[in-house]
């Protein structure tokens, strides 16, 4: 696979699913482009609201701890 676009930012709802995230989670991110092969990943909807609990930081953090960081594209 060239490109997976990975929701990503762990939203979190208290009211919904007991708190679980509604999407991926960095590590699960990270995780998701192992699985697929992925060369490029393209992770979406991770900032900008209130109901995101991982950002950009998260993200790279979970990509180098994975070795994939090279594969990481944020914009």
């Amino acid at each position: 696979m060239d490109t997976a676009i990975l929701f990503a930012g762990a939203p979190r709802f208290p009211v919904i699913f007991d708190g679980a995230p509604l999407v991926l989670d960095s590590a699960q991110a990270a995780e998701a482009a192992k699985i697929l092969g992925a060369r490029r990943v393209v992770p979406v909807h991770y900032d900008s609201w209130a109901h995101f609990t991982e950002g950009r930081e998260d993200l790279v953090a979970a990509f180098t701890a994975a070795g994939l960081a090279d594969r990481l594209q944020l914009a």
